[in-house]
């Protein structure tokens, strides 16, 4: 298998500036000299998330038997660069590294929309996978840019900031201490956080950012137990035993999914609740038409049942990595990792619907005659 000279090219940049956010990131780290331990916890879980793109990137050029990019640059026909790393940051405090960080998360975002580019000429595989990366350097992206916002609040303004409606950074993810930044994940529980109940947490609780959070978990909620109601129907009627497998594998993860969920409303300080998710209501109803719609026995059945598998699986995918994105922006990083933990596991589902289907499926239901 090859690789175009153009293709590689791209990967080979992509490669570098990954790294160059690796080595920027951890430079940032060791700047703040220790002085805020959650940011730093910050820094190296983007540096990590780097790691893994430019793994991927690697794995995807020796795969198409391409020469590989080692290390960092400073120059590439993607023109961009994360930072200097080999230069000092402007100053270390916090506002000043921020400020860096912001600037190398402005050009690796800039670099992979120019990857994506018409004129590059990418296979889908490949465009495929770095519009997937592109999706965490955007939330990676914005999560520094609010952080920097943040702290560039002048301290009178703080508390009037800290209160007003608009904010989104309230005290859940901003509190006075002599290191100014503390992640909520170092305390999403507990008195000190004020979120023992709704009513407790009334800072976070009257933002509009926060409330809109909890709503979309309360919709996910429904969903999810939705499926968990709806899986064992569409094992049932798949004719594939590799089709009703995934399916049954797929209800476990849901209830673990579900589990997550309640989890997530204990640790803020709420009974689990739900409101009807039109959307999955709807994709659920589609797949109940289909198995009416179709004979048993049939692959044209099967494909269906992965046309209404995959739709509510795109629907989840959506809604996690915008719920991740959030929880981040709201400072709750540990409940950001565990949505992270189900996105991942929609993502496998998702694509062992695609590969059901293009090993076999698609194929049997072509061979079989129209009624």
């Amino acid at each position: 298998m090859e690789i175009s000279e153009k293709s590689l090219d791209v990967i080979n940049d992509l490669i570098k500036i990954n790294n160059d956010r690796i080595a920027g990131f951890e430079k940032a780290g060791s700047d703040l000299e220790d002085q805020d331990s959650g940011l730093i916890a910050v820094f190296s879980k983007l540096a990590g998330e780097s790691q893994n793109n430019a793994a991927e990137l690697t794995d995807i050029a020796l795969q198409y038997g391409g020469d590989v990019a080692d290390g960092t640059s400073a120059s590439g026909s993607l023109h961009r660069t994360w930072l200097d790393i080999k230069a000092t940051f402007t100053g270390h405090d916090l506002e000043s590294i921020l400020e860096e960080c912001e600037r190398g998360e402005d050009a690796i975002k800039a670099a992979y929309s120019s990857a994506l580019e018409d004129s590059h000429e990418l296979d889908a595989e490949l465009v495929q996978m770095i519009s997937r990366q592109q999706q965490g350097i955007v939330e990676g992206h914005n999560l520094i840019k609010s952080l920097r916002d943040q702290v560039a609040i002048p301290d009178d303004d703080r508390n009037e900031y800290a209160s007003d409606e608009s904010n989104v950074y309230n005290n859940a993810a901003y509190t006075e201490t002599p290191n100014d930044f503390q992640p909520a994940s170092e305390h999403v529980t507990g008195k000190e956080n004020g979120f023992e109940n709704q009513e407790a947490s009334d800072d976070t609780g009257n933002s509009k950012l926060m409330e809109f959070f909890v709503n979309e978990l309360k919709d996910l909620l429904w969903a999810e137990r939705e499926l968990v109601d709806t899986l064992p129907k569409m094992a049932e009627a798949a004719t594939s035993a590799e089709l009703k497998e995934a399916f049954e594998n797929h209800l476990t993860a849901t209830e673990g999914h579900v589990d997550r969920l309640e989890q997530i409303f204990e640790l803020l300080g709420l009974e689990p609740a739900t409101t009807t998710c039109d959307a999955m209501a709807g994709i659920v109803d589609e797949g109940e038409e289909i198995i009416s719609m179709t004979d048993e026995g049939t692959a044209q059945r099967d494909v269906g049942l992965i046309f209404a598998g995959q739709k509510a699986e795109h629907y989840e995918i959506a809604s996690y990595g915008g719920m991740v994105s959030l929880a981040k922006t709201l400072g709750y990083y540990e409940i950001a990792e565990t949505l992270v933990l189900t996105l991942d596991e929609e993502k496998t589902a998702d694509a062992l619907l695609t590969e059901i289907a293009e090993n076999h499926v698609n194929y049997d239901a072509g061979n079989e005659p129209a009624n």
